[in-house]
């Protein structure tokens, strides 16, 4: 039982481009606004271990949930990549994350600090912002893809390692945002949009050519 080297690598780059640690700091500085180091440590991990659950959940039960719904792959891929599609649009213009309102924590308890505050937040940072349409119809279509339970641990800890990486650009974000202010954040953003809509075209085209094999010769 090999394990798909290919496969690994794609998602590793397509999950990146999607989760985008980068964009998320910004959002994450006015988040956890007014939090200690343990308060921030503490929130990051609770928030981007639910995501991650999220996202492992319909990693390894995504393919049989379309088969239950008896939806192909090729149709999966050319819905999932409209929704990828929009979503680097949305992140070309940079209207892909924001918060309506936040809210002021009184409370000295660190625990009951926490979970407030990530109550506040889970909807929009961890659901949609990191395990939104996006990332969830890409672990889909990969785990799909996955022939072997081999590939699928190894795409769970590419998935992990993705969510690591963008748990320590949280705790490092308020220093880079200090030190190179928003333009070169944003900046790299629009970078991952283009990424993410190249993919997003990649996915349609094969789901297509799945469809139409009349259109490839």
């Amino acid at each position: 039982m090999d394990i798909n080297l290919d496969l690994i690598s794609n998602f590793a780059i397509a999950l990146l481009a999607i989760v985008n640690p980068v964009e998320k700091i910004p959002l994450w500085v006015k988040a956890s606004k007014g939090g200690q180091k343990d308060f921030q440590w503490w929130l990051a991990g609770l928030v981007i271990l639910s995501s991650g659950v999220i996202l492992l959940v319909f990693l390894w039960v995504g393919h049989y949930l379309l088969l239950q719904l008896k939806i192909d792959l090729a149709s999966f891929k050319i819905g999932g990549g409209l929704i990828l599609l929009q979503f680097g649009f949305s992140m070309l213009k940079g209207t892909a994350v924001k918060i309506d309102k936040e809210r002021e924590d009184d409370s000295e308890n660190l625990k009951k600090r926490v979970l407030d505050r990530y109550q506040q937040i889970f909807i929009p940072i961890g659901v949609p912002v990191i395990a939104g349409p996006g990332a969830i119809t890409t672990v889909i279509i990969y785990g799909y893809q996955g022939q072997t339970w081999l590939t699928h641990v190894a795409l769970s800890f590419t998935m992990a390692a993705v969510l690591a990486l963008l748990f320590f650009t949280l705790l490092l974000g308020p220093s880079i945002q200090k030190r190179t202010g928003n333009l070169p954040l944003n900046l790299i953003s629009r970078v991952f949009g283009m990424i993410l809509i190249a993919i997003a075209v990649q996915f349609m085209v094969e789901g297509l050519r799945d469809v139409f094999p009349g259109w490839v010769q």
